[in-house]
């Protein structure tokens, strides 16, 4: 990365004294994070169904999370700068608005084009509203407790798509696919209201300084988002097929396999991003690096336990393993954004966290479970061994982590 100095870092977006009035961003962002990712997921609780209403294969099946997720990248990526300029409260209330009526259109779908159509806008306003929310809070927070508080905004990301899944999986049978999207959308529109009442800066200060492309073509900058890729890669496959391998391969009920799902994603999930936000502060305390570091650890060490929950069939051993894997792979997403904002001056978070986000969703989260499906019908292979790929993703990105980690060490600082 370039070491050319900057600038003194902007003053606050607000006039010297005036203290910014409004609802809390965190908690208020950590609920509607919750929404965000319920509305996200919870296809993928419904998929047997799905598949079943339009007579779908594994493969066009993925194009659900393909037509959400890709979508999601590309609004994020015009987002960002347009956040930058016009400060982020007018963007995240636009996204949510948007999401919150997409997912309601969902349910009024007669045609599986009509449901891709809903799926990407609601990409859409996910992608409007990430980039803004992962700046404001981290310019909310003081360095040394960034990790903690993107941990706990992100316990709305784990606990909201877990619920998603359940929610699916439970209530389809009963009320339909398209009851449960009556269900998810909404409170979103609810929180709609409360996201034009959050406390941040109308326009984000932009001082003189280097152009926002030498960071963005910083070598350390694309390995931590080619990590992310990869991440995400591995994360999206797991979410996408975790019902099919709990239910119908390693035959749970589904009651008792949507109980475990919960379990899941609300103690390891959750648990597992706040462990990483406090160890990402942690290890940052010591020397720079530190939430990447955390990052990579945690993946290299959940790459064997995972490879083996995905091999053994007594379902003790297995839901063991699975729950232990879980936990690990979790704790990416308490540091991840803190990693990027390290990465550039304030002025740019929104851009760097868009770009990322950008190319997390359209490389890593987007074509995940279509090429997993691809895997399983062209080599005639159960989805636990195809997820194997997922496996290997989540190894090379903890390589990476590692290697983004030494480079902050010995690189300049910019927070």
């Amino acid at each position: 990365m370039s070491s050319a100095p900057l600038t003194a870092p902007p003053p606050p977006a607000s006039a010297p004294g005036r203290r910014l009035r409004g609802i809390a961003p965190l908690p208020l962002l950590t609920l509607i994070n919750f929404f965000n990712y319920l509305d996200r997921q919870v296809v993928y609780g419904m998929t047997p169904h799905i598949q079943s209403a339009f007579n779908l294969t594994n493969f066009r099946l993925g194009w659900l999370a393909w037509a959400n997720l890709f979508v999601f990248a590309v609004a994020s990526l015009i987002s960002g700068p347009i956040a930058d300029r016009v400060g982020p409260r007018k963007v995240i209330f636009t996204g949510i608005l948007v999401w919150s009526i997409a997912t309601i259109g969902s349910a009024l779908s007669t045609s599986f084009p009509m449901l891709l159509f809903f799926r990407a806008l609601v990409g859409v306003g996910e992608g409007a509203y990430g980039p803004s929310a992962n700046t404001l809070l981290c310019a909310d927070a003081p360095p040394e407790k960034r990790g903690r508080a993107m941990g706990i905004y992100n316990i709305g990301m784990a606990l909201g798509g877990t619920s998603g899944l359940v929610l699916g999986a439970v209530v389809a049978p009963y009320l339909g696919w398209r009851g449960v999207f009556w269900i998810a959308g909404g409170p979103s529109i609810a929180l709609t209201v409360a996201a034009a009442f959050i406390a941040a800066p109308d326009r984000v200060a932009r001082p003189q300084t280097l152009p926002a492309r030498a960071f963005l073509l910083s070598p350390t900058y694309i390995m931590a988002v080619a990590g992310g890729v990869l991440a995400t890669f591995g994360a999206s496959a797991l979410i996408f097929w975790v019902r099919q391998l709990v239910i119908e391969e390693r035959h749970l009920s589904v009651n008792f396999g949507a109980l475990y799902m919960a379990f899941v994603g609300l103690f390891c999930g959750a648990g597992g991003v706040i462990v990483g936000g406090y160890l990402g502060d942690a290890f940052n305390r010591r020397a720079r690096g530190g939430h990447a570091l955390t990052i990579g650890l945690s993946m290299l060490v959940a790459v064997p336990v995972g490879a083996a929950a995905l091999i053994v069939t007594r379902q003790p051993l297995f839901l063991t393993l699975t729950a232990g894997a879980a936990f690990l792979l979790s704790v990416y997403n308490g540091p991840s954004a803190a990693v990027i904002d390290e990465l550039g001056p304030p002025q740019y978070g929104a851009t760097l966290q868009a770009v990322s986000m950008f190319s997390l969703h359209v490389f890593g989260n987007s074509i995940a479970p279509s090429v997993i499906g691809r895997i399983s019908d062209t080599w005639h292979v159960p989805i636990s061994t195809a997820l194997q790929a997922a496996i290997a993703a989540f190894g090379l990105s903890g390589v990476l982590f590692v290697i983004v980690a030494r480079r902050q060490r010995t690189g300049p600082s910019y927070h």
